[in-house]
């Protein structure tokens, strides 16, 4: 028997509150369906699997019925990442290759440059009266993964890997504009460019050796895949570019929802604030004291709770299975709603609160506390994210004030959850 679809407009279908916030959608419609449901968007339709036995399955069988071919075959096939579609074997051994350069060891080598670099962006915010907080967000994330993974700012070339990257995603994975769109001569030239971009700083690495911690650039050059034979030039330009693709979406995201929620609760604020300020007691944030820092922790934790930055994990099935009483037949496209567990009150008691001293120990272990999804293709850099997200807030806090304008926050959902274009805050230095 098929899974119940959700009700929805004629021809739009689903697509209206899916292009809004579409976590509170998929917990609204898991409280009403169940933990399996069909939706429909114009002319897409997924099963979407929500729920705590949702989450421990895409776990224990995700590898072996699901395929992420056709939702990241995109990044692939545009720009070489191959990580996104490989399955079994040659998938943990490329994912074991990249998370060598994305790890918190490469951050705090690069600790000095990052903080530079950190500083340097946020020296451009105050004085504006409606600064876009996403677009810097993004602007800032590009620039600090960028130094941290290869040594060097992009962002020189951070419009051009914005523009491709979002196109690529909105036509692959969110089905917001046909493929046709990735025809276009504009396009095409970013592409080529990018190409460009990955090649030159491989080669560059290749002739100059920098001899410090290995980075994701030294990673890529000596890469060779589960048989030990080098991987193809463009998997290693596919790797290079792995660290600016995640930058552009996920972590500016969360910074931006971080930024939300410290403004949106007063409180918070209060306690992230005397809490910086006592680690800048000796006139200086070193890597060491971020350990030191549990409201800013909390705060980190808590944001990916109500504002998760991939709500789900977009997959194929490629053999029939059942779930719950309900037949999934191969070829179905699936959306596993791995954050609805965060708004479901047996797991998180009185989740409409955000409440930043929240234990998530536990909600690790059952996998119902999942920002960065679950199973073999959870986010390599999720350590690096929090760890940067804790600095990124107390350089912010410590230098900055932020006046919000008083409306709603409105959640667009393209090309992941994010604030959107009108939160805008006034800035100011501190």
């Amino acid at each position: 028997m098929k899974p119940p679809g959700a009700p929805g407009l004629p021809v739009l279908g689903n697509a209206l509150r899916m292009m809004g916030d579409v976590q509170q959608f998929l917990v609204d419609t898991h409280r009403q369906m169940g933990p399996i449901f069909r939706v429909r968007a114009l002319n897409q339709a997924f099963v979407i699997m929500a729920g705590e036995r949702a989450n421990r399955f895409l776990l224990e069988r995700g590898d072996e019925v699901f395929s992420s071919e056709e939702s990241f075959g995109g990044l692939n096939r545009e720009f070489g990442m191959r990580v996104h579609v490989l399955r079994g074997r040659p998938h943990r051994h490329l994912r074991k290759v990249l998370a060598t350069g994305l790890s918190r060891e490469l951050l705090a080598a690069r600790w000095d440059d990052v903080v530079a670099e950190t500083e340097r962006a946020l020296g451009e915010w105050p004085g504006q009266p409606a600064l876009p907080v996403v677009d810097r967000c993004q602007r800032l994330a590009a620039a600090q993964l960028s130094v941290a993974f290869t040594g060097a700012s992009s962002a020189a070339r951070f419009d051009t890997l914005r523009s491709a990257f979002e196109l690529v995603l909105d036509v692959t994975i969110a089905g917001k504009w046909p493929p046709v769109a990735l025809k276009r001569p504009a396009y095409r030239r970013a592409r080529a460019e990018i190409h460009e971009f990955a090649r030159a700083a491989l080669a560059e690495r290749a002739a100059q050796p920098r001899g410090e911690t290995p980075d994701l650039l030294d990673r890529a050059l000596e890469a060779t895949d589960e048989n030990g034979k080098i991987y193809p030039l463009e998997v290693r330009a596919g790797m290079a570019l792995q660290g600016y693709f995640a930058g552009i979406n996920t972590v500016a995201y969360l910074y931006s929802f971080m930024l939300y929620a410290l403004l949106a609760h007063p409180d918070v604020l209060e306690r992230v604030t005397a809490e910086v300020d006592r680690a800048y007691a000796g006139g200086k944030l070193d890597f060491a004291g971020l350990r030191d820092l549990p409201a800013l922790h909390g705060l980190v934790l808590e944001t990916l709770r109500v504002y998760p930055p991939a709500p789900g994990s977009a997959r194929t099935a490629i053999a029939d299975f059942d779930f719950e009483g309900f037949r999934v037949e191969r070829g179905q496209r699936v959306l596993v709603a791995t954050s609805v567990p965060h708004q479901l009150a047996e797991h998180f008691p009185d989740p409409e609160r955000f409440d930043i001293d929240r234990d998530f120990v536990a909600g690790r272990r059952a996998s119902v506390y999942a920002p960065f999804s679950v199973g073999s293709h959870t986010c390599l850099g999720a350590g690096m994210t929090e760890v940067l997200a804790v600095a990124t807030m107390a350089m912010l806090v410590r230098g900055l004030t932020f006046t919000m304008p008083d409306r709603p926050l409105r959640i667009t959902a393209t090309p992941g959850p994010n604030p959107g274009k009108r939160f805008t805050v006034a800035a100011a230095r501190r």
